[in-house]
């Protein structure tokens, strides 16, 4: 599996439900840690699955939402 879909399974995986909105609230460096990689790497990742439109941040915050695009690919 490489870094991308590890990323964006981590995304998934720890997303939680808050009145009724699901969002990931781990930060970069969380994410990065348990991928393994560095806080740069993890950045370019998440940008490159944003920009796919496999993700979308929230609140400019750091939060992260699997898109219904990232959960077809995480079927598979």
């Amino acid at each position: 599996m490489n870094d991308r879909m590890k990323v964006l399974q981590i995304i998934y995986q720890h997303q939680i439900s808050v009145e009724g909105n699901s969002f990931c609230p781990l930060n970069q460096q969380e994410i990065a840690d348990l991928v393994p990689c560095s806080k740069l790497k993890a950045n370019q990742i998440i940008r490159e699955l944003i920009d796919a439109g496999y993700v979308e941040m929230i609140r400019s915050r750091g939060r992260y939402i699997v898109t219904e695009k990232g959960n077809i690919v995480l079927e598979i």
